[in-house]
């Protein structure tokens, strides 16, 4: 296993195992003996110190404190608000055009990002889209192993529309402009994978679909743990394929 399988393999442990400190810890070691001492530091700084707040530690308290403010001022990563050396969040936002070079963007997530282990839902960068070659990389990478909430919906831009009216500086009439992150090949691409397996919740709205994306939703044999799909709006659905999704997926998921 090369260094870079290693990390990931320790923050998978970490995350599969958020209440337990004893993963934290071991790779807290492993940062040690790979020149990242200051991480290493933070993480168990931070085990210790949700130690002490459970058990009313008070001596020790701002001795770890102070420690903790000298890693903050040298490292913008640990200014983020975070739970036992990692920050908190249950959201991915990814640059699509980072799948080119898988290799990189594992190692970037590693350094910079490692909390991505632990978030549920992914979502596209506005501006971005998922084209049907980003698919195989993207469900391959060890942090999305754990989402099952993919939020794919297209970006919706107010513009404003005709004179301002008013002191306020209001416009009388307000476009919205969608921005589609996925097209037909896309989802075709995205729910005929084998990771489609692990989708909980797929958010579609706002891209401009049709009828052919809901057909390739009724026909594949991977969304079989799909509990919430979101399609009707910003899209162009019509006749009986509303009724089929229902048919597939049952009422209570299909929105």
């Amino acid at each position: 296993m090369d260094e870079l399988a290693e990390h990931e393999a320790f923050l998978r442990a970490i995350f599969d195992a958020p209440d337990d400190d004893t993963p934290r810890l071991v790779y807290a070691d492993f940062l040690d003996e790979h020149d990242a001492p200051d991480r290493a530091a933070f993480i168990r700084i931070g085990c210790e110190l949700a130690r002490l707040h459970e058990e009313d530690g008070q001596p020790r308290l701002a001795t770890l404190k102070e420690e903790l403010a000298r890693i903050v001022e040298r490292h913008e990563w640990a200014q983020q608000t975070s739970d036992r050396g990692f920050p908190l969040i249950d959201r991915i936002v990814l640059a699509t055009a980072k799948l080119d070079d898988p290799i990189a963007l594992r190692a970037a997530v590693v350094r910079d990002t490692p909390e991505w282990f632990g978030a549920k839902t992914l979502a596209i960068a506005p501006g971005r889209h998922l084209f049907p070659q980003h698919v195989d990389p993207l469900f391959a990478l060890p942090w999305t192993q754990q989402v099952t909430e993919w939020d794919l919906q297209g970006h919706v831009e107010e513009i404003a529309a005709g004179p301002q009216t008013g002191d306020a500086g209001a416009f009388a009439l307000i476009d919205l402009y969608e921005r589609p992150v996925i097209s037909l090949s896309g989802v075709e691409a995205l729910v005929n994978h084998r990771g489609a397996r692990r989708i909980h919740a797929l958010n579609l709205t706002h891209n401009n679909l049709d009828n052919d994306a809901a057909r390739a939703l009724v026909r594949s044999q991977y969304l079989v743990r799909l509990r919430r799909l979101d399609l009707f709006e910003g899209n162009r659905l019509r006749g009986k394929t509303w009724q089929q999704l229902i048919e597939k997926f049952g009422e209570d998921v299909v929105g």
